[in-house]
């Protein structure tokens, strides 16, 4: 198990006030660093750099699969006013552009209008649910690395192919989220998941094609730093071309709306498909798509 703070960890390069150093760890691991993790290491640093406290806005592209090895981060202030700043950052390994991100800090005390017309899907509570790892019993072994440190109670599963909606309750096994900053980490990270999730509940395994993200946007509308339990609800309403678009939204347990999001993703073939077409046949699970 692996904390997340401690593995998306920056530190200021001396001397280069624009310029940050971490680390990606294979803790994080799916077919490569997993790209919500990426993307909260450049969170990190738009946040240790910027003037202003509160995060309200994420958007990157994800440009390339690094290496489990050192990044450079590169932050820079683009604009904005006195209580709001736009940033730019940049997640490079090695000369190769991993991951491009804009970011906009606001301070805190703004005034506006107040209204919560928010609506958390009815669906059981973490503690009525199994975890994935129950529900996948010693196949949960072979699932990837990145599951060794986070623990998943899906609504739904295995069930036969229905809509492309995704909701499950998320936590960290080993990370303690002490205040707002780490908390909008956790909060990126999670809406990472739902439009593979999403997309996957109205296909029958095996699974033709892979959907890595092209990007990810989050706003960010509530922290809950002392909470250990988030539920993220994502919907892939329409998938065709090659492409498809999930909108997700992240709530805490109590029912507050904390974040939305979007991504996009672009259908690849999956290179293991025939060799899971087989096993799926001996173990007499395999539905015949076409």
């Amino acid at each position: 198990m692996a904390n997340f703070l401690d593995d998306t960890r920056v530190e200021a390069f001396s001397g280069e006030p624009n310029r940050w150093h971490s680390a990606l760890s294979s803790h994080w691991a799916v077919w490569g660093p997993n790209g919500g993790y990426v993307a909260a290491i450049a969170l990190r640093a738009a946040m240790a750099q910027s003037r202003l406290p509160r995060p309200a806005s994420f958007h990157c592209h994800f440009l390339a699969v690094g290496q489990f090895a050192a990044v450079d981060v590169r932050v820079r202030s683009l604009g904005g006013g006195k209580r709001a700043e736009s940033l730019s950052v940049e997640v490079v390994q090695e000369d190769r552009l991993l991951l491009a991100a804009t970011a906009w800090m606001v301070d805190d005390g703004l005034e506006g209008f107040e209204h919560a017309f928010e609506a958390a899907p009815e669906v059981p509570g973490p503690d009525a649910l199994r975890s994935y790892a129950e529900l996948a019993g010693d196949e949960y072994d072979q699932w990837y690395p990145i599951w060794r440190s986070i623990e998943g109670r899906p609504v739904r599963w295995r069930e036969a192919p229905g809509k492309p909606e995704w909701h499950a309750w998320l936590r960290f096994n080993e990370t303690p989220i002490p205040d707002r900053q780490a908390d909008a980490l956790r909060q990126l990270f999670w809406l990472d998941f739902p439009g593979w999730n999403a997309a996957i509940s109205a296909h029958p395994w095996p699974f033709r094609y892979l959907a890595p993200n092209l990007d990810l946007t989050v706003q960010f509308h509530r922290f809950a730093p002392g909470e250990e339990w988030m539920l993220a609800d994502g919907v892939v309403p329409l998938a065709r071309e090659g492409l498809l678009g999930c909108v997700s939204r992240l709530w805490s347990e109590r029912g507050d709306l904390l974040a939305t999001g979007t991504s996009k993703h672009v259908c690849r073939p999956n290179p293991l498909y025939e060799e899971e077409r087989a096993r799926a046949r001996a173990l007499g699970l395999l539905h015949d798509d076409g």
